[in-house]
């Protein structure tokens, strides 16, 4: 592994400095490229890549708490196959889950596993109820388009 570093500049013009661990091969065929302005793109591109990572990762581990809290309690009296069964289509709510926008992910939660109203959803978020029904029906058309579900435009 090997350190690469580069530096940007932000909105106000400041220096900002970037770094990035790459594999040997990479790092190799970085260094034969000889090339600053690809070396450079290629560091922001592997950074970019990082915090999208870093992203999912703290998502799902904020999915997993809400497991922790006891939001998804599974039946005690439900066979194993049905157990199995639950679990997948849970991974797969999860994966759906992740495909959403903070605020549209905290909307249906609140809907959902809550049991809030859009208006009170609304006065939590400091949002008007129908900012907050244009949040659920973002976020149950991203869920719908994952599982295939076919959505219909309204026009």
């Amino acid at each position: 592994m090997k350190k690469y570093t580069t530096f940007v500049e932000n909105k106000k013009g400041d220096q900002k400095k970037i770094s990035v661990w790459l594999d040997d091969k990479t790092a190799k065929a970085l260094e034969e490229s000889n090339d600053s302005q690809i070396i450079h793109f290629y560091i922001l591109e592997k950074h970019k890549e990082d915090l999208i990572q870093l992203k999912e990762t703290r998502r799902y581990t904020s999915l997993e708490h809400l497991f922790e809290q006891g939001h998804f309690i599974e039946d005690q009296d439900s066979d194993l196959s049905q157990h199995g069964v639950r679990i997948e289509n849970i991974l797969k709510m999860i994966k759906a889950l992740s495909t959403l926008t903070d605020k549209q992910r905290n909307v249906i939660i609140a809907r959902h596993v809550d049991n809030l109203s859009f208006n009170e959803i609304g006065r939590r978020m400091g949002v008007t109820g129908k900012t907050v029904i244009a949040h659920f029906k973002a976020a149950e058309k991203k869920i719908k388009k994952y599982y295939g579900i076919c959505v219909k435009n309204k026009h």
